[in-house]
């Protein structure tokens, strides 16, 4: 199911980060002014800016408007979609992924380029041990960070699919059954998709008419 394992990889991301921080804290002093390190540490403020968008929370609201479950909670989801800003300031959550999704397609050059540079200081037969675990971690957030874009793009298009249709819901207001109609009249609808293209994903987007 996608809402398990996406769950899932952003658990995973969360915790390689967390191993990716520590290596570069570590190793700050020693390497900071080489260009394999600059790499490395690109990849940590995307990564970092990535953890700032609380994508895990921003799935749960998707998968909260998916879902089959007509509660009011659901319809104040829905209803929020209908203001590109919220209270507060903040965007509404979908724009926020799409965000999200589009930074997630950024961040594969970065850790590419730190790659082939520890290759190369490898090749050399220098400080292999850094040069092992950090190319098996920067593979490993590869992974991650492509099958959760997969996943999110999925996700966006459902979400957009299900906010432009027109529901009725029936809800229980302290022992009152209240009927809610939702409809997210917009002009256009902005729709996702992922494309294979050498050897990564390439985030597209476009616009139609609902």
């Amino acid at each position: 199911m996608i809402e398990a394992r996406l769950q899932s990889f952003i658990v995973q991301l969360h915790s390689e980060l967390g191993v990716l921080d520590r290596i570069v804290h570590k190793n700050k002093n020693q390497h900071r002014r080489s260009s394999y390190f600059q790499y490395l540490s690109k990849v940590k403020r995307d990564c970092k800016l990535l953890q700032s968008t609380n994508l895990f929370e921003l799935v749960n609201s998707c998968f909260r408007v998916i879902n089959d479950d007509r509660t009011k909670q659901k319809v104040q989801i829905l209803e929020s979609l209908k203001r590109r800003k919220c209270d507060g300031g903040k965007y509404n959550f979908l724009m926020r992924l799409q965000s999200a999704a589009r930074l997630l397609s950024k961040m594969n050059e970065p850790m590419l380029k730190a790659a082939i540079e520890i290759s190369n200081l490898l090749a050399g037969s220098f400080f292999v041990g850094f040069c092992m675990t950090v190319l098996a971690l920067l593979a490993r957030l590869r992974v991650l960070t492509q099958q959760i874009l997969v996943d999110v793009v999925s996700v966006f298009n459902m979400v957009s699919s299900v906010s432009l249709k027109q529901q009725s819901m029936k809800l229980n207001q302290r022992g009152i059954e209240v009927f809610r109609e939702h409809y997210h009249k917009i002009e256009e609808a902005i729709f996702l998709e992922c494309v294979w293209e050498t050897d990564r994903f390439i985030l597209l987007e476009s616009k139609s008419e609902p």
